[in-house]
């Protein structure tokens, strides 16, 4: 009686001996200290305290070079005369997932060296041909300004308010369902940013709120929860304020939290409660990022 031969299974074959199939694992193990870091943080505070001037004080440091800024406040007067930072204005929701795409798929790029890539994304987004683009942008740090106005753009979202509709049309007011969507949709925003391999700098305003205690303290100007939820997510959350005439600064960035604001970070290495004048290079040294000479410590 004849023998039937089975198939084999579809892992590859040749003649009679049966490759199994090299699968990718479904997680990595990584040694804590050997990651590559990057900071991930929120500042916040008054209007005109100088909080986009601190974030674009990245443009400073190699290591955190080059620098977009997704603009939603159009409040960039104060660093204009920055040349070599770029930036993308957004005035909807949509646009704002459009641009983390982009900021996704230039970070596999980037990390590839695919250097042809990277100069036909920035050719298509500059609006010229691909050959008026030499050494193309590899960024390494983005700062959203502000997360206060993004919010903002998520509620007309919800509500059907776009840039085309008129001043005198009446439109809806937000209900306890566009508030739990909202909620959801910031969320959703703030963690797919932080999670991209480059520095991440989020700005927000500030409000007086009342806490758990009946309190009064300074938190991030966000509705209902967020303005703690979001904190979770951040390795720095830094409250920046004008200092006390009579003060050894000039401006102050707290992060440790007190009765009287929010506040946190997760650097071993910075044993103080704020930080006087900062830069992010200063920040970036004192938080064990940088050596004295400003040098990378992987």
């Amino acid at each position: 009686m004849a023998t039937v031969k089975k198939p084999l299974a579809k892992t590859g074959v040749t003649g009679n001996t049966v490759k199994k199939a090299v699968r990718a694992p479904a997680f990595r193990i990584e040694t804590m200290q050997k990651r590559e870091r990057y900071l991930k943080a929120l500042i916040y505070g008054n209007y005109g305290v100088g909080k986009t001037t601190l974030a674009a004080s990245a443009i400073e440091l190699p290591s955190m070079n080059n620098v977009l800024i997704i603009n939603a406040e159009r409040g960039d007067l104060s660093i204009d005369h920055i040349e070599e930072l770029d930036a993308i204005t957004v005035d909807d929701f949509k646009k704002l997932g459009q641009v983390h795409e982009f900021l996704r798929q230039h970070c596999i790029a980037r990390d590839a060296g695919d250097t042809q890539r990277l100069r036909e994304m920035e050719s298509t987004l500059r609006g010229v041909d691909v050959d008026e683009i030499g050494t193309p942008r590899e960024y390494r740090t983005v700062m959203l300004d502000s997360l206060t106005e993004i919010e903002s753009m998520c509620f007309a979202q919800l509500l059907g308010i776009t840039t085309t509709t008129r001043l005198d049309e009446e439109t809806q007011s937000a209900e306890w369902g566009e508030y739990k969507k909202n909620n959801t949709m910031m969320l959703r925003v703030v963690r797919a940013f932080r999670d991209l391999p480059m520095n991440v700098v989020f700005i927000a305003g500030e409000k007086y709120n009342q806490d758990e205690t009946k309190r009064y303290k300074y938190t991030i100007d966000l509705t209902g929860q967020l303005a703690k939820k979001i904190q979770g997510f951040m390795d720095m959350v830094g409250y920046y304020t004008m200092c006390k005439p009579g003060d050894d600064a000039e401006r102050r960035l707290f992060v440790t939290p007190s009765m009287r604001f929010d506040a946190k970070h997760r650097y071993q290495a910075f044993k103080g409660d704020y930080f006087d004048d900062p830069t992010l290079t200063s920040i970036m040294r004192e938080a064990g990022f940088l050596d004295d000479k400003g040098v990378d410590l992987k």
